[in-house]
């Protein structure tokens, strides 16, 4: 989009990594981004009501 207002933020890590050569910037929003989705998760399972069990 114009001036880049649609990245997604895994295009954002790519870039600052590969294109700028900002590794160590990319690889802390890349350990971020882990982080917030690891969160989601966690949450995500502890909240859920129905299991599945195979057996």
């Amino acid at each position: 989009g114009p001036r880049e207002a649609t990245t997604t933020i895994v295009y954002y890590i790519y870039k600052n990594a590969f294109e700028w050569f900002n590794m160590g910037y990319a690889c802390a929003q890349a350990v971020f981004l882990l982080m917030i989705l690891l969160l989601a998760t966690l949450v995500q399972m502890r909240f859920q009501r129905r299991w599945v069990f195979y057996g």
